[in-house]
C-alpha cells in the first residue's frame, strides 16, 4: 500500500505544521520543543496509530503520510527524531504489550508524555547480546541494577524502555522492562554536550535496584531481543525516510541561491560541476525516500527480507544525508562555513550516523539477514 488521496490530506496537513514550527525556531531558547511536542499531539498525530483512539487501528501509513508531511518542511530533524522514537514505543506497546500496559501507557503518550529506549550501554554500546543492566529476580518481583547511556529523552522522559538481561540467564536472556521516571533507585544523568542535534535531550540512566514488577516486562522475559528488533525496526526505516526529507527545504534554498549568485558572467546554476551537486541531493533524496517506504511495505506485510530493509533505509538514509548537507557547505563557499542554517544542517546531520546504530551495526545486521535470507 502507498498513499491515497486521504493521506495526501494529511500529509500536507503535518507539512503546514513543520513549516510554522521551522518558522518559530530561531526564536526558541535551545532545549527540547515541548510547544512542538504538543502542537503535534493536539492536531491529533498519535490518534492516527494508538489503537481505539478516536477509533484508530493503527494506520501506519497515515502516520507516515503525516511524519513524511512534516519532516519535508521543519528543516531541523531534533522534533522529527523525537516523534520517531515516540511511534516505536506505541508499535512495541501495540505488538507486544499486556492490555494493561497498553491502557496505561497508550493513555499516557495520547496526554504527550514521553517515552524514552534505553538499549547502549558504555562498554557495550547497541551489542544488545552483551548488556550488563542486570535485572535479578526478589520475592514478588524483580530489580534492576546497572545503567545506559546516549538514550535519547532521558533528561526529560515520564517513562522508559530498558533493555537488559536476566541474572541467571543464558547470554540471550535479554528482557525488556518498563518503568516509570518516580521510580526508587532510578537517576537520570546530565543532558549530553552535542555537537548538533541540541534540540534532542539524550542522557544517561542509572539503575540501583529498581524494583520492577513481573508486569513491567514487555514481552516474555528471556526473548526480549526478538521483540526488541521488532519494535526499533520501524524506527530505522523512519530513520531514512527523516534523512531523505530533511534536506527539502535546504535543496529549495540553494536552487534559489544559485540561481542568483553569479560567477564568471553567469549564474552558478549554469555551471555544470553546479548542476551536477543539487542533481545529486535530488537523486540521494529520492533514493533515500522511496527505499524507506519500500521498507515500510514489507514490514507492515511481514516479509521476511523487512529487517534487512530497514537497515538498508537507515544506513542509505543517513549516508545521503550527510553526503547532501557536505555538499551545501561546498556550494556555498565561506557562508555555508559560518555558522547558520547550512552549518547547522551538516551538524545535525553528523548525528545520523549514530542515531539508530552506527553504520558498522547496520552492515552487520545487514549481512546477518542475508545469511538468514539464503539459508
Amino acid at each position: 500500500m502507498l498513499f491515497t488521496p486521504q493521506h495526501g490530506e494529511l500529509r500536507q496537513r503535518y507539512a503546514a505544521i513543520g513549516a510554522e514550527i521551522a518558522a518559530g525556531a530561531d526564536a526558541r531558547a535551545e532545549g527540547f520543543d515541548f510547544d512542538g511536542w504538543h502542537r503535534l499531539r493536539e492536531a491529533g498525530l498519535w490518534r492516527l496509530i494508538v489503537p481505539g483512539a478516536d477509533h484508530a487501528q493503527g494506520d501506519w501509513w497515515a502516520f507516515t503520510a503525516a511524519l513524511d508531511g512534516l519532516t519535508s518542511t521543519i528543516g531541523a530533524p531534533e522534533l522529527a527524531l523525537s516523534v520517531i522514537a515516540q511511534a516505536g514505543m506505541v508499535r512495541g506497546l501495540a505488538r507486544h504489550g499486556s492490555e494493561a500496559q497498553r491502557d496505561r501507557y497508550f493513555g499516557a503518550i495520547l496526554r504527550g508524555e514521553i517515552s524514552a529506549t534505553g538499549i547502549a550501554e558504555p562498554g557495550t554500546g547497541t551489542d544488545v547480546r552483551s548488556v550488563q543492566s542486570t535485572l535479578s529476580a526478589v520475592a514478588g518481583g524483580y530489580v534492576l541494577d546497572g545503567g545506559k547511556y546516549n538514550i535519547a529523552h532521558a533528561p526529560i522522559m515520564d517513562f522508559a524502555l530498558i533493555v537488559c538481561r536476566l541474572a541467571d540467564g543464558e547470554r540471550n536472556g535479554i528482557a525488556l522492562a518498563l518503568i516509570d521516571r518516580d521510580s526508587p533507585g532510578l537517576r537520570a544523568g546530565l543532558v549530553d554536550d552535542k555537537l548538533g542535534n541540541r534540540n534532542l535531550p539524550t542522557g544517561a540512566l542509572h539503575f540501583d535496584a529498581v524494583p520492577v514488577a513481573a508486569s513491567q516486562l514487555l514481552g516474555a522475559p528471556g526473548r526480549g531481543l526478538a521483540t526488541l528488533i521488532d519494535t526499533i525496526s520501524l524506527g530505522r526505516l523512519y530513520y531514512g525516510l527523516a534523512a531523505a526529507n530533511l534536506i527539502a527545504p535546504h535543496l529549495d534554498e540553494a536552487m534559489r541561491y544559485a540561481a542568483g549568485r553569479t560567477s564568471f558572467d553567469s549564474s552558478i546554476d549554469q555551471h555544470q560541476h553546479v548542476q551536477r551537486r543539487l542533481v545529486d541531493i535530488r537523486v540521494g533524496m529520492e533514493r533515500s525516500r522511496w527505499l524507506a517506504l519500500g521498507a515500510l511495505s514489507q514490514l507492515l506485510d511481514g516479509r521476511p527480507e523487512a529487517l534487512m530493509s530497514c537497515s538498508i533505509a537507515k544506513l542509505v538514509g543517513s549516508d545521503d544525508l550527510i553526503a547532501s548537507a557536505t555538499s551545501l557547505v561546498k556550494l556555498y563557499g565561506s557562508l555555508g562555513y559560518h555558522n547558520g542554517r547550512v552549518a547547522g544542517l551538516l551538524r545535525d546531520a553528523l548525528g545520523f550516523a549514530s542515531v539508530g546504530g552506527t553504520e558498522e551495526m547496520h552492515r552487520k545486521n545487514i549481512f546477518n539477514q542475508m545469511q538468514r535470507l539464503a539459508g
